[in-house]
């Protein structure tokens, strides 16, 4: 009788382990009070002063749901690790779903980025597509894997931001230098560089770009409330309100569809 008791002490015992250890593994919604978001300063994206497309898309989907967005502008490379290493901050905003970091994805983008391709106005750097980068030196920021590894016929050389690549191209260390077109157009106008000297060619293919969350599981919660809130927002018009407000980003095809 005693050994029928102690057995079903222990069954219980490691019942309520059980059911304590799953409850400390997820979650709870109502818990989450706050989300911190980091991204570099990019004009009409990420304001310095919490303005900006992409803030304001963060803000429309945990906002409503008492969650208070909290914002900070970090260098790019600097902010990948903060949230993909040490989870300093929830989420990243500007990435690529095929990122070697541990991150989680949401489900929808939050836009689709067109990179444009700058190169010094010579017959042997003409570009003419995708194959015309064949042999030469190409480069983009560090980390950003513009083009897919198993993609690349040219030899890639990272620089850490847009004033080292123009550095790298007015030597000749690089035959092109590929990133965002404003970023680009800003550098040309920061070192007066011509249209006569330079050309500027629009990539052939736009890139998805996500919010990205550190793997842990308050972002698989707040994963899921993304996924939830866009196409309520999608349907209701305010997702539209918010891209045609700043008209520097395109609201991406999937998200437009939900509204249709």
């Amino acid at each position: 009788m005693k050994l029928i008791t102690l057995l079903c002490l222990m069954s219980f015992s490691l019942l309520s382990y059980s059911q304590t250890s799953n409850q400390s593994n997820s979650i709870k919604r109502e818990h989450i009070k706050s989300i911190s978001v980091v991204a570099p300063a990019w004009s009409g994206y990420t304001n310095t002063d919490g303005s900006g497309v992409y803030w304001d898309v963060i803000r429309a989907i945990y906002e409503p749901m008492g969650i208070n967005v909290k914002t900070k502008n970090i260098p790019w490379n600097r902010a990948m690790k903060m949230v993909s290493k040490y989870h300093t901050y929830n989420a990243i905003l500007g990435e690529y779903i095929t990122s070697d970091e541990p991150l989680l994805f949401p489900a929808y983008s939050i836009d689709t980025e067109y990179m444009s391709l700058l190169s010094k106005n010579n017959s042997a750097n003409k570009f003419n597509g995708l194959a015309s980068l064949a042999g030469k030196k190409v480069g983009w920021i560090k980390d950003y894997d513009v083009i897919a590894e198993e993609k690349r016929n040219f030899e890639l050389v990272e620089f850490r931001g847009i004033d080292q690549g123009i550095e790298f191209l007015n030597s000749g260390r690089i035959d092109y230098l590929i990133d965002d077109w404003d970023e680009i157009a800003a550098a040309m106008k920061q070192y007066n560089m011509s249209t006569q000297a330079y050309t500027v060619d629009p990539m052939p293919e736009g890139k998805a770009i996500f919010a990205a969350f550190s793997d842990n599981q308050i972002s698989r919660e707040l994963i899921k409330i993304y996924n939830e809130r866009i196409p309520v927002l999608a349907r209701s018009g305010e997702l539209s309100k918010i891209y045609e407000k700043w008209d520097n980003a395109e609201m991406p095809k999937m998200i437009v569809n939900l509204s249709n």
